[in-house]
């Protein structure tokens, strides 16, 4: 008797929507104020007739936007779709025109440090917080590079090689307070040290100026700072940096503040020195 009763249930629940069918077409069809018995039935089924407009009207204003579909419709959606991959290929366009920009202005930084061997390498990581401290660029032993090779900008001086791989390694910039390059004043020929500065809020990144003679006393805000040659890591003649402030007095040892050459915010693409004139 229960498996009839269950076989036959959806036959009952069919009947069942057939009979709530019909009455709500009856409920809907009648003009006249309702008995209590239609308010009754009325309240009970207004939430059902509510819900079967709302699917109905989906479903019509579906296919009516299908089949209604025009050519001008087809054209419009065409037209964006091709604005859309025009002002893409402008985007493109537009970096492309500014990475060669950048890579000019260091191929000429290059040359005007004489003859060498260099390989050019984009950015690919850097170190956490605003500044370069350390980064990673997309070159490695397969193109030639070895630690302790300098690094370049457009700018100038950023850095030298500390780790490598097989094709990346890593370069600690000069503002790393544990680096120490031997440099020398372009205007007085002066030669001296210059280090980063531990300041990781600083708004402007800097590094100072040390071991300058005691006797030299005329060097200057605006003076050039590049690199001496003494060490025999970096090249003599980069460029890396100003002087911002001349120190008297300190008791540190500190004879200046310098700004760097190089923008330590915006790298995009440097040169590794792998080679220099007169080495074999």
């Amino acid at each position: 008797m229960k498996k009839g009763f269950l076989k036959s249930k959806p036959v009952l629940v069919t009947l069942i929507a057939v009979v709530l069918l019909v009455v709500l077409i009856v409920i809907s069809s009648r003009s006249k104020s309702a008995n209590p018995g239609e308010n009754a039935a009325g309240s009970i089924f207004s939430p059902i007739q509510g819900f079967a407009v709302r699917v109905s009207n989906g479903i019509s204003n579906f296919f009516g936007n299908l089949f209604n579909t025009t050519d001008a419709d087809v054209e419009n959606a065409r037209l964006k779709a091709e604005l859309a991959q025009h002002n893409q290929t402008l985007l493109d366009l537009d970096e492309a025109h500014r990475e060669n920009e950048r890579l000019r202005e260091l191929l000429n930084y290059a040359g005007s440090l004489g003859d060498g061997e260099y390989v050019t390498a984009a950015v690919i990581g850097k170190s956490t917080g605003i500044w370069f401290d350390t980064f990673t660029i997309g070159a490695g032993r397969n193109r030639g590079i070895d630690v302790n090779m300098p690094v370049i900008c457009a700018n100038g001086l950023v850095g030298v090689v500390s780790e490598v791989g097989a094709n990346w390694c890593k370069v600690t910039s000069i503002i790393d307070p544990d680096m120490a390059v031997p440099v020398m004043i372009e205007r007085t020929r002066d030669g001296c040290m210059v280090r980063g500065v531990l300041d990781t809020v600083a708004a402007d990144k800097q590094m100072e100026l040390y071991y300058l003679p005691a006797d030299r006393t005329d060097l200057m805000p605006g003076d050039i700072v590049m690199t001496s040659g003494i060490g025999g890591i970096y090249p003599k003649g980069i460029r890396v940096g100003t002087v911002k402030e001349v120190m008297t007095s300190t008791g540190s040892g500190v004879n200046a503040i310098i700004t760097p050459a190089a923008d330590f915010l915006h790298i995009e693409e440097v040169m590794v020195i792998i080679g220099t004139a007169g080495e074999g």
